[in-house]
């Protein structure tokens, strides 16, 4: 075939061929478009691109535009094309049917196929050759699309991966840190999720024993269902039975109406006494009766009920001494105490810090907008302050030096009680032990280059000026000189 220059109509084609094909779009999506222009520019008056499937060994068609019937469908030469990578055309009455291969470099990917009616002006070279770009235009865009989808997907397998490496070394719902008493945490968690036994979550205010709580339930087989919260310390003793029990209309004055309480809303999930060692003496017996029978008695009702509830507690008070002194049953700490987890506070696992600290920030960043950092001496401090109110005391403090500040956070902006007597007193001397340690390593420098100043300023990182102006600010003596 004779090669020609191409026209300015097929050139004005390719043109919007092209336009198609940078707009992002999926290949199947581009394809289409790609058959859509040739009919409005062209006067196809049906088009078909199919690809080479390996799952099915064939061709399978991804884009068509016009109506395709099985009578004028040409499979056989479909094949022929894409096996031999030559394209064909056949004149059938007024129209004429082409069939393309479409190849990226040497390889033959699929076919595009059509059929148009061609005047008087326009010959079958022409029209090979101007399909022949669209084809490569196509092979070129087939490829990019694959290796987008390979790219993403690839982009999402690794976020996944890290996700999960993340999640499995550093979180379990919420639950942040590297340190050995995290780790822990978190075996016991998983251990104790499976089971359905009572848990008591022990540890000091702040720590995180409503989010422990909250993890076993959402680690259980009840997460489905409620998880109900009740703060024994929060509601007087007067409403707390009716909180917890529920009553019946008429019980009292003001119930005008039976109401279910908490064990009965939580039907079939977990309910949380937070705070249990606040609860008073004369409801213990009735919660005793919830853990050992399952089964509790509104307020003013006359028959009892069943409930299926696991039951967490937590409390930041000995209960053993509590017992001790005659105001925790006995029986009833045992009942609750199954299974014990402790939760350690921040002062005794600091290597948790920086890995809250970078959870908090990116938290706070994201919700007020801010790009704020912590610098290490900044850092340091933090590591230094034992935090008496733990975690929540750590989130607040995070939060409120975010909204206050931009960019990189120093020692000047933390707040003065985050200073121990001896911080305050290394910061108040750090400029002259940077100072003299930076004439020691100068001196050091000079001495292994043989004072001569332009090696050293190599070996220090330095400009020649910059290692001058530091030799007369701190009155080093130049041997030789």
């Amino acid at each position: 075939m004779a090669k020609r220059e191409v026209s300015i109509k097929e050139i004005g084609i390719v043109n919007e061929v092209a336009k198609v094909l940078s707009r992002g779009q999926s290949f199947e999506e581009a394809s289409l478009d790609v058959l859509k222009v040739l009919y409005s520019f062209w006067n196809i008056s049906r088009g078909l691109i199919s690809l080479y499937d390996k799952n099915i060994k064939s061709l399978r068609v991804v884009a068509s535009f016009g109506s395709w019937k099985k009578e004028v469908k040409r499979e056989d030469i479909w094949d022929k094309v894409y096996k031999n990578g030559i394209p064909m055309f056949l004149s059938e009455g007024s129209e004429s049917f082409f069939s393309v291969p479409i190849k990226v470099g040497g390889e033959v990917i699929g076919v595009l196929s059509l059929y148009k009616e061609l005047g008087p002006k326009d010959s079958v070279e022409s029209a090979l050759e101007m399909l022949l770009i669209v084809c490569t235009m196509l092979g070129m865009a087939y490829k990019l699309d694959e290796r987008m989808q390979e790219q993403k997907k690839e982009w999402e397998e690794e976020k996944e991966e890290l996700t999960k490496v993340l999640q499995e070394k550093y979180s379990l719902e919420g639950i942040i840190g590297r340190s050995p008493a995290v780790k822990n945490l978190i075996e016991l968690i998983l251990k104790v999720a499976k089971t359905d036994v009572n848990v008591l979550i022990t540890g000091e205010s702040g720590v995180g024993k409503s989010l422990i709580a909250k993890a076993i339930h959402f680690q259980s087989s009840r997460k489905n269902r409620p998880f109900v919260t009740i703060n024994c310390s929060a509601i007087p003793e007067t409403l707390l039975e009716a909180e917890l029990f529920g009553y019946e209309r008429g019980a009292f004055t003001g119930a005008y109406t039976s109401k279910k309480g908490k064990f009965e809303l939580a039907e079939g999930g977990t309910v949380f006494l937070d705070e249990v060692g606040d609860m008073p003496l004369s409801l213990q017996p009735k919660l005793l009766r919830v853990v050992q029978e399952k089964e509790i008695e509104r307020l003013g009702g006359e028959h009892t009920i069943k409930v299926d509830v696991r039951i967490i507690s937590a409390t930041n008070k000995d209960l053993k001494k509590l017992v001790e002194d005659g105001l925790f049953r006995e029986d009833l700490y045992y009942r609750l105490s199954v299974f014990p987890i402790h939760v350690p506070p921040l002062r005794e696992r600091k290597e948790d810090i920086p890995v809250l600290v970078d959870h908090f920030l990116q938290l706070f960043n994201k919700r007020y907008n801010k790009k704020v950092g912590f610098d290490t001496r900044a850092m340091d401090v933090l590591m230094e302050y034992p935090w008496p109110g733990n975690v929540r005391e750590l989130e607040s403090t995070v939060e409120r030096l975010v909204i206050l500040k931009d960019g990189l956070i120093t020692p000047k902006d933390l707040p003065s009680y985050l200073f121990s007597e001896d911080t305050k007193e290394k910061l108040k001397n750090l400029p002259s032990f940077v100072e003299s340690t930076e004439r020691e390593e100068i001196i050091k420098a000079l001495e292994k280059t043989g004072y001569v100043k332009s090696r050293a300023a190599k070996l220090l990182g330095l400009t020649l000026r910059q290692l001058d102006y530091r030799i007369k600010k701190y009155r080093i003596p130049i041997k030789g000189s």
